[in-house]
């Protein structure tokens, strides 16, 4: 609400006609002029219409209702990012449910709702409306807007519609992207590239995130930096660079701490200790101390995907160190965290669990839990990600002696990374073109 219509307002309040208000201390046709918003206010007027008016020069000139609406959603923002999702629902309803609509805050309450469910697991629908929400307010603010976008492509990458994330991202961005504040392109960036990588598209994944790197140290924004060398550190593993990796990852966790920024510094701590246990000779006390702190604070935050990804570490960490008993408790304190309608993890997850039990002799429970984990790859998209996963399947099945089921799974595996292969050769062939 701008200074002449909250003038407006209050001198209707007090019974005044603008002649009234303005006797002795300006023209009528002044406050007329205020009103409309033609005019600015001179400051020795303002705190003569205050007075008259009986409230404070700050009640004037900045409106307390606005300034609540404010305060209310800023409420639920920080709530969300701490993981108090009871909190970021209340204040967020409150936003919505306020008389007063400031710079689009119920569009951003919406927003925080839907984040709620998702931290909750209730993701049916969720897509959807993201989607409505983001093509009904095309003029919406373009922090608001890119922010929508960002949890579409995330969205899709958590759920495993990697190639619907990957074409959705590339669109957002090819639209809207020049609009936008900087550090939220770098956070789209770096989920369109994790969307790319993840399908296998590691060209493409290399160039967006080069695109990230640049413009992080373009804006210099701690949060920017975090994100772009996070998906650096994922390239660098991903080609073998171990080094180059963890000293990615180790920028970006300094960077985290530095800002603050504690929904991600947990999930930068399990990767470095996913990192460190694929090193020479692993220091699996120090790999254990890393993912038990990460697991621990994402169990707080309510972040349950990261927190599964965490306890899938530890339990591999506990396999090497010949603990198969507390293994088993790791991984199934992940399948507990996990929702059900996250295919990856759930998948990677049991696959582990069979392994374990087959090494504590619970041959057919073991076998059970395969059957469980082929189930829910199926509803994964071919790539290079589910290629590995069949391939994790393949070994499973070999140490349980059942060789045709291994060869089947090994199959898949193939048939996986050829299409991972084969949307990398079109995509190169496209930009060729």
């Amino acid at each position: 609400m701008d200074f002449g219509t909250r003038l407006r307002n209050l001198r209707e309040a007090t019974g005044r006609t603008q002649a009234e208000l303005a006797d002795g201390i300006s023209a009528a046709s002044y406050i007329s002029l205020l009103e409309a918003g033609k005019r600015k206010p001179k400051p020795e007027l303002v705190g003569q219409l205050a007075s008259r008016l009986g409230v404070s020069v700050g009640e004037l000139i900045i409106d307390q209702g606005d300034q609540e609406v404010g305060w209310t959603l800023n409420v639920a923002q920080v709530a969300l990012s701490s993981g108090n999702l009871d909190d970021a629902e209340d204040y967020a309803r409150r936003t919505i449910e306020s008389s007063r609509d400031v710079n689009g805050a119920r569009l951003a309450a919406s927003v925080v709702l839907l984040q709620v469910r998702i931290r909750q697991g209730e993701v049916e629908g969720v897509l959807d409306e993201l989607e409505r929400l983001f093509d009904d307010h095309p003029q919406a603010a373009p922090d608001l807007r890119v922010r929508i976008g960002n949890e579409i492509v995330g969205f899709c990458f958590r759920s495993g519609n990697l190639g619907i994330g990957a074409q959705r991202g590339e669109e957002i961005l090819r639209e809207f992207a020049t609009a936008w504040p900087e550090t939220e392109v770098v956070e789209l960036l770096c989920r369109v590239a994790s969307c790319h990588y993840h399908r296998g598209d590691t060209q493409r994944a290399s160039e967006l995130v080069k695109q990230a790197l640049e413009l992080a140290e373009k804006c210099k924004s701690p949060k920017a930096i975090v994100q772009s060398q996070w998906q650096a550190s994922m390239l660098a593993e991903s080609h073998g660079d171990l080094t180059l990796a963890l000293n990615h990852i180790t920028n970006a966790l300094h960077w985290s701490k530095l800002a603050e920024l504690n929904d991600v510094s947990p999930k930068l701590n399990n990767i470095a200790a996913r990192i460190l246990l694929e090193l020479p000779n692993p220091d699996l006390v120090r790999i254990r101390n890393l993912a038990e702190v990460a697991y621990l604070d994402l169990a707080a935050q309510n972040n349950p995907v990261p927190a599964a990804y965490a306890c899938l570490t530890l339990s591999e960490v506990e396999l090497l160190r010949d603990n198969p008993s507390t293994a088993l408790m790791f991984v199934r304190k992940g399948l507990t965290e996990l929702p059900e309608d996250v295919p990856g993890p759930r998948a990677r997850l049991l696959c582990l669990e069979a392994k374990v039990l087959f090494k504590l002799g619970m041959v057919e429970e073991s076998q059970i839990q395969l059957e469980r984990a082929l189930h829910h790859a199926v509803d994964m998209e071919p790539s290079k990600e589910v290629a590995i996963y069949w391939g994790e399947v393949a070994r499973v099945f070999v140490e349980m002696g059942l060789q045709e089921r291994a060869i089947d799974a090994y199959e898949q595996a193939l048939s996986a990374a050829a299409v991972a292969s084969k949307a990398e050769s079109n995509t190169i062939l496209g930009s060729k073109l």
